[in-house]
């Protein structure tokens, strides 16, 4: 099956090419051509395909083609299967036969076309933020995907984002569940926990599309899950909350991505086109501080003779990141940022139960 779906490349509506393909082995055609006919199985074979083709429509959305990020609309297709079928037969019966196209009757658009975006001058990447959230409980991958779940296909409209406005309320009834949050100089169990993970993703998702920082304030300690150090943000409902002016003139657009077998999870942003590029350079160390002796701590939900680690020693450190935009290859802007992490013991709960 060959043919062009609707696309919106660098802000021109234009087309990109859709091919799928069904592949018969060599062995199993051989006996269909001795047959002359398509036969039953290869029918039923034929059916599937076509009607993995015919689904339904998508809403049109960024996908990262060859060449670049593109808005693609992916139509419902119409398939003419007795054409197509009388194609197979055609092919079946020359020998030298080794494609049948499938026949493409029309195309219906989904409800979300290319004018959604066109309409709101949102026609380029502007930055994408990944982190990696390997070793995480599943109370804490429950609470990344629940948190993710507000950056899929979504409209951002206003001139300061706000990442506790657009999240909503972390509570159990928008789905969160208990996990282990920083407070005070420990970690204990709190609803929401992994939140985090999602903002931290999100800041270095419009901080490398060069938005003005409006407010953000770094974990207490380094967390092994946000490498590399420097670029993390922790929210925390109501006070403590992670800004962004946009500057971009425009509407933005949010899409997500998550792998839990990779465990990574990234947050990509759309925009009208800027005048510059981005560049942020690697996190630089000012000083460090080694961690603390260990802390133990009782705990009477422990038998005695128990402990369990909880926390796991990470260096204090002061670190830098600076970010230029570039234009025409001079920095027409430039602006640091800096992190200050408390050196953070391992901790163990110590067991005093009976």
């Amino acid at each position: 099956m060959e043919t062009a779906i609707p696309a919106l490349v660098n802000g021109k509506k234009t087309t990109v090419p859709l091919t799928r393909t069904l592949t018969i082995p060599g062995p199993r055609m051989a006996l269909i051509r001795q047959s002359g006919t398509v036969t039953a199985s290869l029918d039923a074979d034929l059916k599937t395909f076509v009607n993995g083709l015919a689904g339904k429509a998508q809403d049109a959305r960024f996908e990262e083609l060859w060449d670049g990020w593109a808005v693609v609309q992916r139509n419902a297709l119409k398939i003419d299967l007795a054409a197509t079928r009388a194609n197979v037969l055609a092919a079946i019966k020359d020998p030298r036969g080794v494609k049948a196209s499938v026949l493409v009757a029309g195309q219906t658009p989904p409800t979300r076309t290319l004018d959604y975006f066109v309409s709101r001058g949102i026609t380029a990447h502007l930055g994408t933020g990944e982190t990696n959230y390997y070793g995480s409980s599943e109370d804490r991958v429950t609470n990344i995907h629940v948190g993710a779940k507000n950056f899929s296909d979504r409209l951002f409209e206003g001139k300061t984002f706000s990442f506790n406005q657009f999240v909503g309320p972390v509570t159990s009834r928008n789905g969160y569940v208990t996990g282990l949050v920083i407070a005070g100089d420990r970690t204990a169990s709190g609803v929401g926990g992994g939140i985090c993970q999602v903002s931290t993703t999100l800041f270095r998702t419009l901080y490398g599309a060069g938005l003005p920082i409006a407010q953000r304030q770094n974990h207490s300690y380094q967390v092994h899950y946000y490498d590399p150090q420097g670029l993390d943000a922790t929210i925390y409902q109501p006070s403590l909350d992670l800004k962004f002016a946009n500057d971009t003139g425009g509407a933005l657009w949010f899409q997500t991505e998550w792998d839990d077998e990779a465990a990574s999870l990234s947050i990509s942003v759309f925009g009208k086109t800027r005048d510059f590029t981005v560049e942020i350079g690697k996190p630089k160390i000012l000083s460090s501080t080694p961690s603390p002796a260990d802390r133990l701590i009782p705990d009477a939900t422990i038998p005695a003779g128990q402990r369990k680690q909880v926390d796991w020693a990470a260096p204090g450190a002061v670190i830098e990141v600076t970010r230029k935009l570039v234009s025409d290859g001079k920095t027409i802007k430039q602006d640091t940022l800096k992190s200050s992490y408390r050196p953070w013991p391992n901790i163990f709960l110590v067991g005093t139960g009976r």
